[in-house]
C-alpha cells in the first residue's frame, strides 16, 4: 500500500513537473517574442527620427533655394545679367501677325 501511494506522489510530483517545465518554456518563448517585437519598434522609432531630421534638412535647403530663384529672377537682376552678356534693349519691336 505504502508502494502505490509513494508511485501515485511520484505520478503526482512527475506531472506538477511537468506542467512546470512547459510553463517555463511558454514564459521564455513569449520574453523572446516580445523582445523581438520591442527591438524592431525601436529600430523602426530610430529610422523614424532619421527621415524627420533629413526631411527638415531637405525643407530648408527648398527655402534657401526658393530664395535664391526669387532672387536670380527678379527684373534688376535680370536686366543686369543680359547687359552683362551684351544684350541691347530693342530700339523697334516687330509683332508678326
Amino acid at each position: 500500500m505504502r508502494r502505490s501511494l509513494r508511485q501515485g506522489r511520484s505520478k503526482v510530483n512527475r506531472r506538477a513537473v511537468l506542467h512546470l517545465a512547459l510553463l517555463v518554456a511558454l514564459v521564455t518563448v513569449l520574453s523572446v517574442a516580445y523582445l523581438m517585437l520591442v527591438g524592431g519598434t525601436a529600430a523602426r522609432g530610430r529610422h523614424i527620427q532619421q527621415l524627420q531630421a533629413e526631411l527638415f534638412r531637405l525643407q530648408r535647403e527648398n527655402e534657401q533655394l526658393e530664395v535664391q530663384i526669387a532672387a536670380e529672377s527678379a527684373i534688376v537682376r535680370l536686366r543686369e545679367r543680359a547687359k552683362s552678356l551684351g544684350f541691347v534693349p530693342a530700339e523697334r519691336v516687330v509683332f508678326v501677325p
